[in-house]
């Protein structure tokens, strides 16, 4: 599955345009120090982080892409930021958990 296709499959709200990666795990943390030991390519990271940081922490951890659970949205610049470095964002209504529970259920 893809990045894209994982959008659409969850309702996603697209914030920024990246790459459509290959997706196969997710990982959830919000604290940065974690993920760059947790994270790895092709996670789905999923965090209430949104700052410019995150950016920065997904592209050296090489995660497919970002999921702001929870309505949480990100900052221009943030997307910005994003865009200009190949990473998708996307947005959800959703908890963590239950996004993470039908990631899984997905891959």
């Amino acid at each position: 599955m893809t990045v894209y296709e994982l959008g659409e499959k969850l309702g996603l709200i697209k914030l920024s345009i990246g790459k459509d990666n290959d997706v196969t795990s997710c990982y959830i943390s919000d604290l940065l120090s974690h993920v760059l030991g947790g994270c790895g390519a092709g996670d789905v990271w999923i965090t209430v982080q949104s700052s410019v940081n995150m950016v920065a922490v997904a592209m050296m951890t090489d995660a497919s892409c970002v999921i702001l659970p929870e309505g949480v949205s990100a900052a221009q610049a943030v997307i910005d930021r994003a865009n200009d470095e190949g990473l998708t964002i996307f947005s959800s209504k959703e908890n963590a958990y239950t996004l993470a529970v039908k990631i899984s259920q997905m891959i």
